[in-house]
């Protein structure tokens, strides 16, 4: 998992990679604007230094290059460290070139810009503070071209009203862009973010209604061989049961048959019904209480002593009881196989900035960050084949997200599970 020293989030690669062409391009119009400084201004520009800057600026280019080759994450703080080097280069050219007189220094700009599409937080902000020092040093330090000075710029022996007017207009503008191109841009990604966990949603309700019409066909292929078998196994029962004690063992085994096709068709009959018709189930007043005994029932004796609930004093509202009561079983059904007996499984409800909490916690073994990852998804399971099919949390997460809420699950190795099941509480 990311521990917040690598940058993991795919807009920073992007946004990399077109920061790396665009300084290309800025070496290279930074060497012609010199070349062809040099011959409208000959004698007054040393462009050894200038072009020398312009070649650091190049390596760095061809270092990051090779940075974004590696397999390995590159450090959230790079792009905003690569454009401050940016601003520095840049006041060490506009130094060498007349300073604050120079009309390139608009493009000081252009890295406040940048930083504020490329970055979060305060990056453009202190990008803005680094360009506005560096044009106010330059009306200080600067090597001095005539040819570029304004009309009575310095006569005076000191800073004019309007290199000040001009620096501060600078400021102004910096402040303006890092504040107003900050906005719109997080506000963009905002709205990325939830364009993809839509499609997400979108996603995964395709294949939950995919799950729906399989188990719905299943139910209907099954259902007609389940009850040939039901019947042929109560009428070997009658049989047995009429040959006496000859026949016992048989009529035993005939009534084990019924009991688990009895037990095949509750299984089919709740197939379909909590992949899809959550919404359609009527909503009514549900007690903790009345919840806890759905929750536990037809739970073995030594599990339901293992399950410890902790309900608030408020009553939960109307919610779909059956759809719940599902989601939940699936959920505390993971926590108590996850547990070494006798552990305990903690089940704690609360209500919480206008939304319902229900959490179960287990003491067993946790998830590696990459099982973590994929926790949710239809038909995976860590369980050996033929234990799960890999539905519980995908269901129950469904379950939530249909009443506007959600499903949160954090786990680390050797520390056990919690899972979150949430929704709103007007819902």
């Amino acid at each position: 998992m990311d521990n917040g020293s690598t940058m993991t989030h795919p807009g920073f690669g992007i946004s990399l990679t077109w920061l790396l062409r665009l300084r290309w391009i800025t070496a290279v119009s930074q060497t012609a604007a010199i070349l062809v400084a040099k011959r409208l201004l000959p004698g007054e520009l040393a462009i050894g230094p200038l072009l020398g800057l312009v070649a650091f600026g190049a390596l760095s280019n061809v270092a990051l290059m090779l940075r974004l080759r590696r397999p390995e994450p590159v450090r959230p703080a790079l792009p905003g460290l690569v454009l401050g080097l940016d601003v520095l280069l840049l006041t060490g050219l506009l130094y060498g070139s007349g300073g604050a007189a120079n009309p390139f220094t608009a493009i000081y700009l252009v890295h406040i810009t940048l930083a504020a599409v490329v970055m979060r937080g305060l990056w453009a902000w202190a990008l803005g503070l680094l360009s506005i020092s560096g044009f106010g040093l330059l009306f200080f330090y600067n090597v001095h071209v005539h040819s570029l000075a304004h009309m009575d710029h310095g006569s005076g022996g000191g800073i004019s009203l309007h290199l000040v007017g001009m620096w501060v207009a600078f400021a102004i503008s910096a402040g303006l862009i890092a504040a107003f191109v900050g906005l719109v841009t997080e506000a963009l990604r905002q709205r990325d973010e939830e364009l993809a966990a839509l499609r997400d949603l979108s996603a995964r309700q395709s294949r939950l209604a995919a799950l729906t019409t399989l188990a719905a066909g299943v139910a209907h292929e099954l259902g007609t061989p389940l009850g040939t078998i039901a019947v042929a196994a109560k009428e070997l029962q009658r049989t047995a049961e009429a040959l006496g004690g000859q026949g016992s063992d048989i009529a035993q085994d005939a009534a084990l048959i019924r009991e688990e096709v009895g037990r095949c068709r509750r299984i089919l009959d709740q197939m379909a019904d909590p992949s899809g018709t959550t919404l359609g189930e009527a909503f009514q007043a549900l007690v903790w209480a009345d919840l806890e005994a759905d929750l536990t029932e037809g739970l073995p004796s030594e599990d339901r002593a293992r399950l410890l609930f902790l309900w608030p004093a408020a009553a939960c509202g109307p919610m779909p009881r059956r759809g719940l009561v599902r989601a939940m079983r699936a959920v505390i059904s993971n926590a108590l196989e996850a547990t070494p007996r006798p552990g305990p499984v903690k089940i704690l409800a609360r209500e919480d900035q206008g939304a319902w909490r229900l959490e179960v916690e287990d003491h067993g073994s946790g998830m590696a960050p990459e099982v973590l990852a994929r926790v949710g998804e239809p038909f995976f399971s860590t369980k050996p084949t033929g234990s799960g099919m890999g539905l519980g949390l995908f269901l129950a997460r469904t379950f939530a997200e249909q009443l506007g809420g959600g499903l949160r699950v954090d786990s680390q190795l050797g520390q056990g599970t919690r899972v979150e099941l949430s929704w709103p509480t007007h819902a």
